[in-house]
């Protein structure tokens, strides 16, 4: 049913793309982030498998989809990626490294489940129906109007220089990198 859903929405991947466009646009998440880890990226490291993956609530993704389009639409969203392979922390990363410039992320302002008080879970939860948008500051507002209701939460900026700055539940820096080591790390797996 949800693949039925989002082959009926525009498509939004022709308008906005995944790097991110200017220092000083806002930082987004949309959707809520669980402690669904099972067969993710961040427990395949560990050598892990876990008994908790990610579920698709059909209804609540339809209207964050529609929202999202429709906010893409107005030209609202300047850059945005999914939280699929690797969550938040890896699409955020890809986001920054893409444009060649930094951000900086509170996971305090993330949409969660409420007992959810791990900051890896938080950074490398895959649960399903999650976006990272940016937006320019001019069209927070309106954006925010049109997210009204829906899981949102206004985590950081992006920054000027090449740093990549997340501040953890307990108001402490968890990661700070340079954004040339992310991409390393990123591209390590491809270099056989």
């Amino acid at each position: 049913m949800l693949f039925s859903v989002v082959a009926r929405l525009p498509d939004v991947r022709r308008a906005v793309t995944m790097d991110v466009k200017r220092p000083g646009d806002v930082v987004f998440v949309l959707g809520e982030t669980k402690a669904e880890l099972g067969a993710s990226e961040y427990y395949a490291m560990h050598g892990a498998i876990g008994n908790r993956v990610p579920q698709v609530d059909a209804r609540r993704a339809r209207r964050l989809y529609e929202a999202l389009a429709a906010a893409t639409q107005r030209g609202l969203v300047s850059a945005c990626h999914d939280c699929s392979d690797g969550g938040l922390g890896v699409a955020a990363a890809e986001m920054a490294f893409a444009g060649g410039l930094g951000m900086t992320l509170d996971l305090r302002a993330l949409p969660r489940e409420p007992d959810l008080d791990r900051d890896d879970f938080l950074l490398y939860s895959e649960s399903a129906s999650r976006f990272v948008v940016t937006v320019p500051v001019a069209n927070v507002e309106a954006f925010r109007r049109l997210m009204r209701g829906l899981p949102v939460g206004e985590v950081g900026h992006v920054l000027a220089t090449p740093d990549f700055v997340v501040i953890g539940l307990h108001g402490r820096e968890v990661v700070r990198s340079h954004l040339a080591e992310l991409k390393a790390a990123w591209q390590r797996p491809l270099r056989w």
